[in-house]
């Protein structure tokens, strides 16, 4: 065995560096579509992939892990550069999203988006509310509105979709 192959094996084997084993980890941060892991030998490793493609395209399925959340980490290419998270013990969030539309599982606020291009789930349906508990009635003797009654339920109903739905 040459000089290099034996340098590479002793760091291999000083690192814990299986390229052709799956190996555990400590989420340290996370950067959009990537994040830094530690090794348990201690070595820091960034720009480890969330995704399992390359190419970052407009059509995403990304799983946002804790920060401290144990990760286990396979290599693509064979080489540390080639990292790529295949399971998370604990996520931050799961988004989707493809062109215009986004669907994001946000466990740090427990709320959830639904969005295509500028329209967003949690904005229609609060502004539905808000347009019903303002609704006009016309009757043969005249304008009315809602019941006082029934707005305290429309506005209670609108907080509870507020409270899991992102209007943002």
């Amino acid at each position: 065995m040459d000089k290099p192959a034996q340098i590479k094996r002793a760091l291999i084997e000083a690192l814990g560096f299986n390229p052709n084993l799956p190996m555990t980890a400590e989420v340290v941060s996370v950067e959009n579509t990537t994040c830094t892991v530690k090794l348990d030998s201690g070595l820091q490793i960034s720009d480890v992939r969330l995704c399992a493609t390359i190419s970052e395209s407009e059509d995403l399925f990304v799983m946002i892990p804790q920060i401290g959340s144990e990760v286990i980490l396979l290599s693509q290419t064979g080489e540390l550069s080639g990292l790529m998270v295949i399971k998370v013990d604990n996520y931050d969030s799961i988004s989707y999203k493809k062109g215009d539309f986004e669907f994001l599982i946000d466990g740090v606020t427990g709320k959830v988006t639904l969005k295509n291009g500028s329209v967003n789930f949690g904005s229609l349906v609060s502004s539905l509310i808000t347009e019903i508990s303002s609704a006009v009635i016309v009757t043969p003797a005249g304008r009315g509105s809602i019941a006082p009654k029934t707005k305290l339920k429309l506005q209670d109903l609108d907080t509870k979709f507020k409270s899991i739905l992102n209007t943002n």
